[in-house]
């Protein structure tokens, strides 16, 4: 009966019961080597045998020469990120700094004016205010406002409302057929 209950008590239950069971330096003790145990026993064994690698060990790389352009690189820290066109919202400026926000919500600061992006970036990506860019793919809805603006909601996960100038109206008439 007791190895049957054993089997099903996994490792956070035994640190549970070991905590509560063995009182002072003793159980602290058992637990450091409890969780060294556990981390031992994830590993996998050296002789099991390894997923086969091709003969100059070159691996296929992720990113092709052609599809590399389909992504935009952002420096983050000391590594850079890469990120689809497809999945860019937009591209916003303020406080002498562009961001570029992604459909995740996340927002990566840039280095290079609005107007050099605009140029780089695919004919989805339009202006609608001095300080803003978006991807025509990823507006969801179109606000008519009082004051004869338009509020763009795009689709992303955070909820991203942008402000379309008066300049820029024509624009968002053309591309929803208003």
């Amino acid at each position: 009966m007791n190895t049957l209950l054993l089997g099903f008590i996994g490792p956070q239950e035994i640190i549970i019961l070991l905590i509560l069971l063995v009182p002072g330096f003793l159980g602290v003790l058992l637990l450091v080597l409890l969780i060294r145990y556990l981390i031992r026993k994830g590993k996998a064994p050296k002789n099991e045998a390894q997923p086969e690698t091709p003969i100059n060990n070159q691996q296929e790389p992720l990113i092709t020469a052609e599809k590399i352009k389909e992504y935009y690189p952002v420096k983050e820290g000391n590594k850079i990120t890469l990120i689809r066109f497809d999945e860019i919202v937009d591209l916003s400026a303020g406080n002498n700094f562009v961001f570029l926000t992604d459909i995740t919500g996340k927002e990566y600061v840039v280095d290079s004016t609005l107007g050099e992006l605009e140029q780089k970036f695919p004919e989805e990506f339009i202006r609608i205010h001095k300080s803003t860019v978006v991807n025509k793919n990823l507006i969801h809805e179109v606000k008519k406002l009082d004051n004869g603006r338009f509020d763009l909601v795009m689709k992303c996960e955070k909820e991203r409302i942008v402000s379309c100038s008066k300049s820029y109206n024509e624009k968002i008439r053309d591309l929803i057929n208003f």
